[in-house]
């Protein structure tokens, strides 16, 4: 058998190893999904958010993920505490302080989504809603993955444009997307004159 592996060149294993390497780290990768599979990147993005939690604690990840270094594009971790108030949301710092079982937990075409944001588990909850993209400007459907941990939510999500949301009623639970709807009201009746 010795004989057999001394015959081998050098050169061969070398390239094998080598071939091996490359095919083992394109395999493992950095472990996240491609954006292209959203319901997976979401569901990474909020076990990042845990993971970071377990390690660092509370604060840490709450001071975190209230800065704009944690938005990913469209994905940003939010974190609600035990009362459902935002406690962690980059995009939009004036949420924080906010319940989502006051008028911000309720969509513009009338969903109250925060009850059943407050309800996630330790499982996770998928839940979509109206709700204003801080990118586009614009209310767009929210499609958001939530956990719950020691009593926080972590949740984040991607949005989707849904035709005919931004022309659903207004609300007062979104002051921005409210602004919006009743600015567009006033340039549409200027383009008709």
């Amino acid at each position: 058998m010795i004989d057999r592996l001394r015959k081998i060149p050098l050169v061969r294993v070398a390239v094998f190893a080598a071939a091996l390497i490359a095919l083992l780290a394109a395999a493992c990768g950095d472990g996240a999904p491609s954006k292209d599979e959203p319901d997976a990147y979401t569901k990474h993005v909020v076990q990042e958010a845990l993971d970071r939690y377990e390690d660092d604690g509370r604060q840490a990840v709450v001071d975190y993920y209230n800065t704009a270094e944690s938005i990913d594009g469209q994905w940003y971790v939010f974190i609600l505490d035990e009362d459902a108030v935002i406690i962690s949301h980059a995009p939009t710092p004036a949420d924080i302080g906010r319940s989502l079982y006051d008028d911000l937990g309720v969509d513009v075409t009338g969903y109250a989504f925060g009850p059943h944001m407050a309800a996630a588990t330790e499982s996770g909850r998928w839940i979509s809603y109206v709700y204003l993209n801080p990118q586009s400007g614009a209310a767009e459907t929210k499609h958001s993955w939530v956990v719950r941990r020691d009593g926080l939510y972590f949740g984040s999500g991607w949005y989707e444009v849904t035709p005919g949301a931004a022309e659903t009623p207004h609300s007062r639970a979104q002051p921005d997307v409210n602004t919006r709807y009743f600015e567009q009201q006033a340039l549409d009746r200027l383009e008709a004159e």
